[in-house]
C-alpha cells in the first residue's frame, strides 16, 4: 500500500505543478478558459477571470509542492488534491451536462471542448487523492519515502500517469479521429 499512495502522491504533485506551469505560460487562453466557465455563474463573472486564473495557478502549485514536502504538508497536500480535483472533476460533468462551449486549456494551451473526455481524465485524479487521503486517515501513508530502488520505480510511473493526464485530450483525438 505505502507504493501506491507514493505513486498517487508522486503522480498528483507531477500533474498539479505541469498544469500549473503550462496554465502560466498560456495566460491568456486559461484566462478564457475561466472566463467562460465563470461567465456560466453570473453576467460579472468575466471580471473574476484574471484573478481566479492566477489564484488556480498558484493552487495547482502550492499543492504539487507540499505533495513533494515532508510530514505535515503532505498531509495538507493530499486535502488540497483532493479539493483541486473533485472541483475539476465537478466542473467537467458541469461542463458535460449543460454542454458549455468552453475550451479546455487544464495544460495551458486549449484542446478540445470541457466535455466526457475530461471526466473521464479527472476522475482517476479524483481516486488517486482520495487514495492518498485514507494513506493518511488509515496510518499507511508514509511522509517519508521508502528504500532509493522503490522510489525509483513509483517516480516512473508517476512520469507515465503524469505525461498521460497532461496529453489527454491528443491521446483522446488519436483514438476517436483516427
Amino acid at each position: 500500500m505505502t507504493h501506491l499512495v507514493l505513486i498517487a502522491r508522486l503522480a498528483l504533485a507531477g500533474v498539479l505543478l505541469v498544469s500549473a506551469v503550462a496554465k502560466a505560460r498560456a495566460f491568456e487562453d486559461s484566462r478564457t478558459m475561466l472566463d467562460g466557465l465563470l461567465r456560466r455563474i453570473g453576467p460579472r463573472g468575466d471580471r473574476l477571470a484574471r484573478p481566479a486564473t492566477v489564484a488556480l495557478i498558484a493552487a495547482e502549485a502550492l499543492t504539487g509542492l507540499a505533495l513533494l514536502g515532508p510530514g505535515t504538508t503532505v498531509r495538507v497536500g493530499w486535502v488540497a488534491a483532493a479539493v483541486l480535483t473533485a472541483g475539476f472533476t465537478v466542473l467537467a460533468v458541469v461542463a458535460t451536462v449543460t454542454r458549455a462551449e468552453v475550451s479546455c486549456a487544464c495544460f495551458g494551451r486549449p484542446a478540445a471542448r470541457l466535455g466526457p473526455r475530461h471526466v473521464v481524465r479527472n476522475a482517476p485524479l479524483l481516486g488517486l487523492a482520495l487514495l492518498g487521503l485514507w494513506g493518511v486517515w488509515a496510518g499507511t501513508a508514509p511522509s517519508g519515502y521508502p528504500e532509493a530502488p522503490a522510489v525509483a520505480l513509483c517516480a516512473v510511473t508517476a512520469a507515465v500517469i503524469t505525461a498521460v493526464t497532461a496529453y489527454f485530450d491528443d491521446i483522446a483525438d488519436l483514438v476517436v479521429n483516427p
